[in-house]
């Protein structure tokens, strides 16, 4: 892929955020205010894309986005097509954009067929008809899971449960509402959607925790065995299937981290801060 596909030619606006928040990648506006950086739909000869640039209050975040998101394809879990890719060959960024950093990640959006009709997406947020400012607030995993279980089947439970396991590992306290969706490929029934805006936050928020309780609790070192089968139990889900889930993603996981993380082009500090939370989780170290 090369950036210089895209070409770009929409207005930006961009303001300061207390957290590394990613913008959902299937907003459709020619103008979208992105936490940390700045996120823009862009059309191109390769398709339809985001693309994330550089935060001004946080250290590369593309790079920390992009290493995540590739760990997460290394477990399994739908990812969309992703990149890295130079700020510089992106054409009509605003001036002075580069000064904040070399990177920009893109993703495929997932919101398009290949004849460029749209799909229908509907975030956790519309799901439960909470307002976005209420999106950390409102709902919990127990929830969503019992709209998963509901509307799809094993395999999408089996999918939420290594998206899940997956955040608490890389240390992402920003998977609120909006950051789960269901889509429709077929205008009538629901599946969960490809994944987006996994990003580490622990290297920029020290004891941050999960967006929103898993069962009973928001901790990451909560989220343990007991935890998941308190949540199979109240959500009505397959115990046997969502501890098997856990487990095995914890695995490869670990797997994954250990022979790629000195390879991905994480931030030092994401690395490090990712090895030291792994050291406080139960459900690695027990």
């Amino acid at each position: 892929m090369n950036a210089s596909q895209y070409p770009l030619s929409t207005t930006i606006r961009s303001r300061s955020r207390t957290r590394p928040r990613s913008a959902p990648s299937f907003y459709t506006s020619s103008s979208i205010v992105a936490s940390g950086g700045l996120t823009i739909p862009s059309r191109g000869i390769g398709g339809h894309w985001i693309v994330k640039l550089p935060s001004r209050d946080f250290r590369r975040v593309p790079e920390n986005e992009f290493s995540m998101m590739t760990l997460a394809k290394m477990v399994g879990i739908d990812v969309p097509a992703i990149d890295l890719v130079d700020v510089s060959s992106i054409k009509n960024l605003p001036e002075g954009i580069d000064h904040l950093g070399s990177k920009a990640f893109i993703i495929e959006r997932f919101d398009r067929m290949d004849d460029r009709h749209s799909v229908h997406i509907e975030d956790f947020a519309q799901v439960f008809s909470v307002y976005p400012q209420s999106k950390y607030e409102k709902a919990s995993y127990r929830s969503l899971a019992r709209v998963i279980a509901a509307e799809s089947g094993n395999a999408d439970i089996a999918e939420f449960i290594r998206r899940a396991t997956f955040n608490v590992l890389i240390g992402n306290g920003d998977m609120h509402l909006k950051n789960w969706s269901l889509i429709y490929r077929d205008r009538q029934h629901a599946e969960l959607s490809p994944a987006y805006d996994f990003v580490s936050t622990i290297a920029y928020i020290p004891g941050d925790r999960s967006a929103l309780t898993f069962s009973r609790s928001k901790e990451f070192s909560d989220y343990t065995m007991d935890e998941l089968e308190h949540l199979a139990a109240k959500a009505a889900l397959p115990r046997k299937l969502v501890l098997d889930t856990a487990e095995e993603t914890v695995a490869l996981f670990m797997q994954r981290w250990a022979s790629e993380k000195g390879h991905l082009p994480m931030d030092k500090d994401v690395l490090t801060a990712i090895d030291k939370h792994l050291d406080t989780l139960p459900i690695v170290t027990t």
